[in-house]
C-alpha cells in the first residue's frame, strides 16, 4: 500500500478496511480514526477507547471501502 491510496481512501468520507499481510484487517469507521504522520512509514489507528495501534506501510497488503450502516 501507498500512502496515496490511503489519503484517497480517506478523502472518500467512506468507512474502509485496511488488510495485513498476518491476515488482520482494521476497521477504519470515520476520517478521525486515522493518522498519517508526516513522512512517517506508518499509519496510527485509534479507537473508541483511547488506544492506538501503530501499522506498518510495508505490511499492508490491500485497502477495502466498506458500506456505512446509513448506505445499506
Amino acid at each position: 500500500m501507498t500512502r496515496v491510496q490511503i489519503e484517497s481512501a480517506i478523502a472518500s468520507g467512506q468507512p474502509f478496511t485496511l488488510r495485513m499481510a498476518d491476515g488482520k484487517e482494521y476497521l477504519v469507521p470515520h476520517r478521525d480514526y486515522i493518522s498519517l504522520p508526516p513522512k512517517a512509514p506508518y499509519v496510527i489507528l485509534y479507537d473508541d477507547n483511547g488506544h492506538f495501534t501503530f501499522l506498518p506501510l510495508q505490511t499492508m497488503t490491500g485497502l477495502q471501502s466498506k458500506l456505512s450502516e446509513s448506505q445499506k
